[in-house]
């Protein structure tokens, strides 16, 4: 935790002690306001104990960049990512100023958090460079939505086309894999031979993710695509992204995998694009 994020919970339970010590303190008093101290105690203990299971719950982190502190010390930015179990990031960006106990968030999205960058222009220009996902994705979100302005800070938003920001093997595997699926179904779209029809895209994927590759490899390189991966059951994770058309294409992909996560391979892929026309 930041040191900032100790004020809200220290005074929630110093709210609880004083709760504690008014039921205390009633015992000896008449039976009203026994009865009323005892009431108002018991209310403020269980109320702050919601907000203390609740703020624990909001707490709950599982990346944290450096903070990106600007020149002048007055405001502070920090990339985090949510842990909700298996499933898409929930990145976010977050900024406040030194004592602001809790931060506002400036960026919300599904990218790698380690794919995001900070960089102070001076001590009132906040840039956010960011992959924002491709054009094609049937996603009401893009391009990724961000803030332009805190308090005294402004905010330049500097999105990059991909899931991923910095170039390298996975996400040029990745970025070839997008562009075969969505090819696949620009050409029978185009050739009108879909007829409202599940589209069958297996045999295009071995050549990005094949049997006996890394899982994680795997698993990054779909991620890297635009999929949104989750856990269907052990050991089977489904991606899925949308294709805007005039027909709406779900494209599906299904990752078979056994073992420990981070030692275990592919063992069979497959790969369809379900069609809705209107």
């Amino acid at each position: 935790m930041q040191p900032n994020e100790f004020i809200l919970p220290v005074i929630v339970l110093a709210a609880m002690f004083c709760g504690w010590r008014l039921i205390r303190f009633v015992r000896s008093r008449s039976t009203a306001a026994k009865v009323a101290g005892c009431v108002s105690g018991v209310g403020i203990i269980a109320l702050s104990g919601c907000v203390l299971l609740l703020y624990s719950f909001a707490m709950v982190k599982k990346y944290r960049s450096a903070l990106s502190v600007s020149p002048n010390g007055k405001y502070i930015a920090q990339v985090t990512e949510l842990d909700f179990g298996p499933g898409p990031f929930d990145t976010q960006v977050e900024i406040r100023s030194r004592w602001q106990v809790s931060p506002d968030i400036v960026l919300a999205g599904h990218g790698a958090p380690s794919d995001i960058e900070l960089t102070w222009r001076g001590n009132s220009e906040l840039a956010i460079r960011y992959p924002s996902g491709y054009a094609s994705d049937v996603n009401p979100a893009y391009p990724v939505p961000c803030e332009r302005q805190f308090k005294a800070v402004r905010i330049t938003c500097e999105p990059a086309t991909g899931y991923m920001l910095h170039p390298n093997a996975t996400a040029t595997r990745a970025q070839q894999l997008r562009a075969a699926i969505d090819q696949r179904y620009k050409e029978l779209s185009g050739a009108h031979a879909i007829g409202g029809n599940a589209v069958q895209i297996t045999d295009v994927l071995p050549k990005y993710i094949s049997e006996g590759e890394s899982y994680l490899e795997a698993l990054q390189t779909l991620m890297a695509a635009g999929f949104s991966v989750n856990r269907q059951s052990p050991g089977q994770d489904v991606g899925q992204y949308s294709i805007r058309s005039t027909c709406r294409g779900d494209v599906n992909v299904v990752l078979y995998w056994h073992g420990p996560t981070d030692s275990s391979v592919v063992q069979k892929v497959d790969g369809w694009i379900d069609v809705t026309c209107p």
